[in-house]
């Protein structure tokens, strides 16, 4: 996660922590948190590095728009109202194995290795949308990312409607028995 977003989640998840309500501060909410590998990830957030204000702005003013017109170049050079592909390289994984992942042959951390197709879109601050594709042939969910320019919300909600209208349903899990 780069400077920038670790920043804006330390900033808005404590003050949506505060406004909610829920009474939880962050440390109860890192301390809930199951999969040790997304523990480990909040828990960066708020332990990792700031960085100063005009730091903070060259990224939102001079580098942000410039990852954003990339993208914009992208979808108007291949006149896309989107861009459609996996939300992550792998099926998801079962509860439990949370550290590593093997990916093209290596262990790789889990977390970093799922999120990274969708971090793109989020650093540019472009829209995007994962919907559920189906089942993979173990039963675990599958998803589809759905990326658009930016202020192309409603446009991207339409498409990923009438995408997810003519794909499998994802069946729900099986309740746990308790032993």
């Amino acid at each position: 996660m780069g400077f920038a977003a670790r920043q804006e989640a330390r900033t808005e998840l404590i003050r949506y922590l505060d406004e909610s309500g829920s009474g939880i501060d962050v440390e109860t909410l890192i301390d809930q948190i199951g999969s040790p590998d997304v523990r480990a990830f909040v828990a960066e957030i708020f332990d990792g590095p700031s960085i100063s204000e005009s730091e903070y702005r060259d990224v939102m003013e001079v580098y942000r728009p410039r990852y954003q017109a990339a993208y914009a170049g992208y979808f108007s050079a291949n006149r896309l109202d989107a861009m459609i592909f996996p939300a992550t390289p792998l099926p998801a994984r079962p509860i439990g194995h949370d550290d590593t992942v093997e990916l093209n042959g290596r262990q790789v951390p889990t977390f970093q290795t799922f999120a990274r197709n969708t971090a793109p879109a989020n650093g540019a601050g472009i829209p995007g949308l994962v919907i559920p594709a189906g089942p993979s042939q173990g039963g675990l969910p599958v998803g589809l990312e759905i990326d658009g320019p930016v202020m192309s919300d409603r446009r991207l909600l339409a498409i990923g409607l009438a995408i997810e209208s003519v794909l499998p349903g994802i069946p729900p899990p099986e309740p746990e028995v308790s032993r």
